[in-house]
């Protein structure tokens, strides 16, 4: 188990989709990822993509990534390439999710605590809609990703529970009208805070997390062949057990600030 904190910041991955996407990153985003962005184009031959689907499992830490990698080598089928990320403190879902998507830190979107406000500043569905291209989010109602970014002209999906938000995801990429299409799945999360980390009902989350990631590569690979298209598998946070035994995150240790995301480009075949 790595002890040690990663380097590369969260925050860069905004510029970073935003770069394959030919848009310019939302105000306040921090540098895009260069070293992901040529693990990327030299994996596929593709610097460019038209279409980006980013599936986002709440709770993923990188030590339960490798805890259970025989669970998660299905998806690496998908989207090959390994980014190891710190996120920001406190490694809270808003909070998380706020800079995932607007590349900045906390201090500067306004979330700095498990609240769920409007982010307010630049975002990069607003730098997408500036270029004239959709997003969408598809999540659990009521939850950060389903609340947080609301307001903008763009499309918003609120669905009861994780089945409901990845059925709806699979209808939208058949559609194939969105640019970008975020995805947001929560089960693990609940679970791991209803048990422990590592309890047979968090197991089974990460086993759904799993299948349904490979279930929307599938799609896009049969429904989004016109397009160059990155696909990324993106948790906000880890996750830790504490003394009496349940699951929990918000410190600034290891096992909730490191994270890994897979990234691959599925390129057009028409």
């Amino acid at each position: 188990m790595n002890k040690e904190f990663f380097t590369t910041p969260l925050t860069s991955l905004c510029a970073t989709l935003c770069d394959f996407a030919g848009v310019k990153p939302p105000e306040f985003a921090a540098p895009s990822c260069e070293e992901l962005k040529e693990r990327l184009t030299a994996q596929s031959g593709v610097s460019s993509v038209d279409r980006i689907l980013m599936y986002n499992p709440d709770a993923v830490a990188d030590y339960i990534y490798d805890k259970y990698y025989d669970k998660f080598a299905p998806c690496e089928a998908v989207a090959p390439i390994r980014q190891r990320f710190i996120t920001v403190y406190p490694p809270k879902t808003p909070v998380c999710f706020a800079s995932m998507y607007t590349g900045a830190l906390p201090e500067k979107h306004g979330i700095t605590k498990y609240e769920k406000p409007v982010v307010t500043i630049d975002t990069i569905f607003d730098a997408f809609i500036r270029a004239g291209k959709k997003p969408c989010i598809v999540s659990v109602k009521n939850q950060s990703m389903d609340k947080i970014f609301k307001g903008r002209d763009m499309a918003y999906f609120s669905e009861t529970y994780d089945d409901e938000v990845v059925e709806r995801a699979l209808e939208l990429i058949e559609k194939d009208e969105h640019d970008l299409l975020c995805v947001y799945n929560q089960r693990y999360d609940d679970s791991m805070h209803r048990s422990h980390p590592n309890s047979k009902r968090s197991q089974h989350a990460l086993d759904c997390y799993a299948s349904s990631f490979i279930k929307l590569g599938e799609k896009v690979n049969t429904c989004w062949e016109k397009h160059d298209t990155l696909i990324g598998f993106a948790p906000d946070h880890g996750v830790h057990r504490m003394i009496i035994g349940l699951g929990n995150h918000g410190s600034n240790i290891p096992k909730d600030m490191n994270i890994s995301h897979l990234y691959g480009i599925i390129p057009k075949k028409i």
